[in-house]
């Protein structure tokens, strides 16, 4: 099984197959499945608990919606948020609440569509491929635009010290940069790198 792209290129940048790493709203374990040793994934449905009693990784019983959701949880050296904050009923308080569980210096890698918050470039959004399926999932709590999602993660304490499109990451370099600059300023689904600024 290929890794998704939105990993593949994280573990080009950060070491993440050797670090203890937490996933919020990990699901059946997509990424969990190639963090380091002691990584621990979260999620609330009771079978995707259930399901990684025989694996080789921890998948915790959480509510990330619910207050002291990150009790007990610490000392991580990195967090992957893949699609989060738009399942999360106060994106501000989750993200308020993570450093708590996390080392000092770790890097939070937060993968989320947005749109780009500009109509035109908003309706080509729309239309890249996967694009109508998350913009318009009921459970999705909302949709971001790219200055709010920067917004909610500086207010909530955080430094952006990076952000790439994933999606290009894996071909040839030459092709990457030609890409992103003719897609980069509608292609909504990009990874940031943040840090919690002390």
């Amino acid at each position: 099984m290929s890794l998704p792209r939105s990993l593949a290129a994280a573990l080009e940048r950060f070491p993440l197959e050797r670090l203890p790493v937490l996933e919020p709203a990990c699901g059946p374990a997509r990424y969990l499945a190639h963090f380091g040793p002691g990584s621990v994934g979260l999620d609330r449905e009771p079978a995707v608990v259930a399901a990684a009693a025989d694996a080789p990784y921890s998948i915790l019983a959480r509510d990330l919606d619910a207050p002291g959701w990150q009790a007990d949880l610490e000392g991580f050296e990195a967090a992957w948020l893949c699609d989060v904050l738009m399942h999360v009923r106060d994106p501000e308080a989750f993200l308020a609440a993570l450093p708590s569980a996390l080392a000092s210096g770790a890097p939070v890698l937060l993968v989320e569509w947005c749109l780009p918050g500009r109509p035109l470039a908003d309706a080509l959004a729309r239309r890249v491929p996967g694009a109508r399926d998350v913009f318009e999932t009921p459970e999705h709590h909302r949709t971001f635009t790219r200055a709010e999602l920067e917004d909610l993660v500086r207010r909530t304490g955080y430094r952006i010290e990076g952000h790439w499109l994933h999606t290009f990451d894996a071909r040839s370099p030459w092709l990457a940069t030609t890409l992103t600059a003719l897609t980069g300023r509608f292609w909504p689904v990009a990874t940031w790198h943040l840090q919690v600024d002390s």
